[in-house]
C-alpha cells in the first residue's frame, strides 16, 4: 500500500508542508489520521480506534462551538456547567476530562493545573478538521492521553494568491457573531488569520428570575509557512482566546437532590490564553529522512470573580515544550512514499502554575510559583506488511522529576478481508497519567494537595469490524472496547472543614463498551448516519462513574434540494442512564440517576450566489429541558441564522 497518500494531505493541511503549491492530485485521499502516528496513517491502515470530522462535516453539522461537533461521536461524553461559557468537559470512553489531550495546530492546549482543556471557548467558525483517536495514546503523546486524544486543525491558505471570508450572525439569547479571515498564498509563503468574536447574553441558570449569565469570547489565530527551498520549511502558529463567562454559584444547604442547590449571584471568570509554536522540517537524503524540530508554549490567566462579583482569584499557567523527531524511509524511497517507516523522537517539556495576588491566598506558601519538567524518549514503526495488512507499534519512555518514570507502549493492526468490504482492526496500549498541579501541590485552602500522589495508569484494548455495502455508498464500524484504570485519583471530603483532599483509590477501575459508526448515501441527495455509544464505566467499589451516559445514540440525516445550493440537515440524540452525585450538608456523596433526554437540531444553508451563503440552525427544537449535571438546567430552544461571504 502506498504512502503517497499522505503527500496529498500534507499539502493540503500544511502540517506537513511541501515546498508547492497545493495542486490537484490523482489520489482518492479517503480518511487520513494526520495525529494517529508520528506520521499521518491512512485510514485503512489505522488499528486504533478513531473518527475525522472533515471541513464539510463541520459545515453540516452547523453547531457554533467544537464541544457540540465531538459530543454526537463514538466513546465521547460531555458535559456542561451550566449556560454557554461554563466549564465543558470531555470524557472518552468512561476516563476523566484531564485523561484526554487535546491539540490545536500542533500544540498542546490543556490547563496545566488542573490538566485537561475547557471546550467552553473553542468555538468552530474557523476549524477546518477534527481528528478524535480513542483508546490509550501515552505511547506517541505521554500523560493526559489515557483516555485518548483530540487534534483540531484550523483552516489554512490553500489557493493562490489573497482570499478572505466574511460573516455575521444573530440568534436568541441576545447572541451575535462576527468573523473574519483573511489568506494569502505565493510560491513561497502562506499565511491565514482569522478573527471571531461571539456575545450571548444568556439566561439566569438559578431558575430564580435573576440576571442573565453570559458569554463574550474573542477567538484569534494566526498560521505561517515558509518554503525556503525545497527540502526546508519554516512555520508558525500564534493563538489568543479571551473569554469573560458569567455563571451563578453553588450551595450546600440543600437536604434532597430536588431542592435548591443554585444561587443568583454573580460569580463569572475572565480568561485569557495564548497558545504559540514555531517549527523547522528539512528533508534529507532524497526526502528518506525527514526532521522536525517545534516549540511551543501556553500562556493561561484567569481571574475569578466571587458571588458579589468581587475577584476572588488571580493565577497564572505556563508551558513550554521542545521537541524532535525524525522519520527514516526503511525501504527506499521517501517517507511519503515508503512501506515501512520509522520514527524516533524526544521531547522536553516544563509547567509552571502561580497565583499572582496575596490578597487571594490564605498562607504565604500559595503564593510559591509551582514547577515540574519532564523529558521523553519515543519512537513509532509504521509497517504494510502486505497488500492487506499494516501494523503500527509505538514505545516511549517518560522520565519525570516529581514522579515515577514510566514506559508505555501499544500495538495497531489492520486487515483488509479478501473481500475487501470488510476491514478487522485491533490494538492494545497502556497509559499512564501524571497528578495534576491542583492535585499535587493543592489550591487554596478549601483544596489541600497530596504530594504522595502516584500516576494513575491505565491498560486497554479494542476489537473492530468495518463493513463496506452497497458497492460503498455504505459503512458500518462497530468497536468493542475493554480498558482498566489503577491508582484512580479520588478526593475526600473532611466533614469539619469541607476542604478536599486527594488520594488514589486501592483497586481497579472497569471501563468496557461498544461504539458504532454508520453512513450511508442513499441517493444522490439524501444521505443519513448513525453513532451509538454503550459504556460500562465502574469505580474500583463497582459503582457507576458519573456524568458518563450509558447509552448515547446520534441520527443524523442530509438532504440536498434539486436546486443543488440548498441543503437540510437534522441530527437526533439521545442520551440515557447519567448519574450524577448530590452532596448534602453531611458531604456524604449520593449518587442520582439524572432523566434521559432527547434533542433535535434543524438546519439550513443556501447558496445564494457563488461567493454569498445564508445559513440558519435551531437546536433543541422541541424545546426540552434537560441536565448534563445535577442542578444545571438548560435554557431549551434556541435559534441562530447567518450570512457568510467569500472573497
Amino acid at each position: 500500500m502506498s504512502r503517497s497518500l499522505k503527500a496529498a494531505l500534507a499539502a493540503s493541511t500544511a502540517l506537513f508542508t511541501q515546498p508547492a503549491l497545493a495542486q490537484d492530485t490523482p489520489y482518492d485521499l479517503g480518511t487520513i489520521f494526520v495525529s494517529g502516528g508520528l506520521t499521518p496513517i491512512e485510514g485503512s491502515a489505522y488499528g486504533r480506534a478513531g473518527t475525522v470530522l472533515t471541513e464539510t462535516d463541520i459545515e453540516d453539522r452547523g453547531s457554533r462551538y467544537a464541544v457540540d461537533l465531538i459530543r454526537s461521536l463514538p466513546g465521547v461524553s460531555v458535559s456542561r456547567t451550566g449556560p454557554v461559557g461554563g466549564l465543558t468537559q470531555i470524557r472518552m470512553r468512561g476516563h476523566e476530562g484531564n485523561h484526554t489531550l487535546v491539540i490545536i495546530d500542533g500544540v498542546e492546549v490543556a490547563s496545566p493545573s488542573q490538566g485537561e482543556y475547557d471546550f467552553s471557548g473553542l468555538l468552530s467558525a474557523d476549524i477546518e478538521r477534527i481528528e478524535v483517536l480513542r483508546g490509550p495514546q501515552s505511547s506517541l503523546y505521554g500523560s493526559n492521553a489515557i483516555g485518548g486524544v483530540i487534534s483540531i486543525t484550523t483552516k489554512r491558505a490553500t489557493e493562490p494568491g489573497f482570499s478572505g471570508q466574511a460573516g455575521f450572525e444573530i440568534g436568541t439569547d441576545e447572541t451575535t457573531q462576527v468573523s473574519l479571515a483573511l489568506r494569502q498564498r505565493t510560491d513561497k509563503l502562506a499565511l491565514s488569520f482569522s478573527a471571531t468574536r461571539r456575545d450571548t447574553g444568556g439566561y439566569d441558570v438559578s431558575g430564580l428570575n435573576g440576571e442573565d449569565d453570559g458569554d463574550l469570547n474573542e477567538t484569534y489565530n494566526l498560521n505561517v509557512q515558509y518554503y525556503a527551498t525545497e527540502n526546508l520549511t519554516f512555520g508558525g502558529t500564534l493563538r489568543h482566546v479571551k473569554s469573560d463567562s458569567d455563571f451563578d454559584g453553588q450551595i450546600y444547604t440543600a437536604l434532597t437532590p430536588a431542592g435548591q442547590i443554585l444561587v443568583d449571584d454573580f460569580s463569572g471568570s475572565d480568561t485569557s490564553e495564548t497558545f504559540g509554536s514555531i517549527y523547522a522540517e528539512l528533508d534529507t537524503f532524497g526526502g528518506r529522512f525527514r526532521n522536525r524540530l517545534d516549540l511551543s508554549f501556553a500562556d493561561i490567566q484567569t481571574d475569578r470573580f466571587n458571588g458579589a462579583g468581587v475577584q476572588s482569584g488571580d493565577t497564572t499557567e505556563t508551558r513550554q515544550k521542545i521537541s524532535y523527531k525524525g522519520s527514516v524511509a526503511l525501504d527506499g524511497g521517501s517517507v511519503d512514499t515508503a512501506r515501512h517507516v520509522l520514527t524516533l523522537g524526544a521531547e522536553w517539556e516544563r509547567e509552571t502554575f502561580v497565583n499572582n495576588n496575596p490578597a487571594f491566598v490564605f498562607a504565604p506558601s500559595q503564593l510559591i510559583k509551582q514547577t515540574r519538567e519532564q523529558t521523553a524518549l519515543v519512537a513509532e514503526y509504521q509497517g504494510n506488511l502486505t497488500d492487506r495488512l499494516d501494523v503500527q507499534a509505538s514505545v516511549r519512555q517518560d522520565f519525570n522529576d516529581e514522579f515515577e518514570d514510566f514506559k508505555t507502549y501499544a500495538v495497531g493492526v489492520s486487515y483488509m478481508l479478501p473481500n475487501r468490504t470488510t476491514r478487522l482492526h485491533a490494538s492494545y496500549g497502556t497509559g499512564v497519567q501524571n497528578p495534576t498541579m491542583f492535585e499535587q501541590f493543592g489550591f487554596s485552602n478549601n483544596f489541600i494537595g497530596n504530594p504522595n500522589l502516584e500516576p494513575e495508569q491505565s491498560e486497554g484494548w479494542d476489537f473492530g469490524v468495518e463493513q463496506q455495502f452497497l458497492d460503498g455508498r455504505g459503512l458500518v464500524d462497530v468497536t468493542y472496547f475493554d480498558d482498566e484504570l489503577t491508582n484512580e485519583i479520588s478526593s475526600t471530603v473532611d466533614p469539619g472543614t469541607g476542604s478536599l483532599t486527594p488520594f488514589n483509590q486501592a483497586g481497579k477501575s472497569d471501563r468496557r463498551g461498544v461504539e458504532i459508526g454508520a453512513t450511508w448515501q442513499v441517493n444522490a441527495r439524501l444521505d443519513l448516519g448513525l453513532n451509538y455509544t454503550w459504556l460500562d464505566a465502574e469505580n474500583p467499589n463497582g459503582s457507576t462513574e458519573v456524568r458518563r451516559p450509558e447509552h448515547e445514540v446520534l441520527l443524523q440525516l442530509g438532504y440536498d434540494f434539486p436546486d443543488d445550493r440548498t441543503r437540510f440537515t437534522m441530527d437526533v440524540q439521545h442520551a440515557a442512564n447519567n448519574v450524577d452525585l448530590f452532596l448534602p450538608p453531611s458531604f456524604i456523596s449520593v449518587p442520582v440517576t439524572l432523566p434521559d433526554y432527547t434533542l433535535v437540531n434543524v438546519g439550513l444553508r443556501h447558496q445564494m450566489t457563488d461567493s454569498v451563503e445564508i445559513y440558519g440552525r435551531i437546536e433543541n427544537l422541541t424545546d426540552e429541558k434537560y441536565q448534563e449535571i445535577l442542578g444545571f438546567e438548560t435554557s431549551g430552544r434556541t435559534a441562530f441564522f447567518g450570512l457568510t461571504a467569500t472573497f
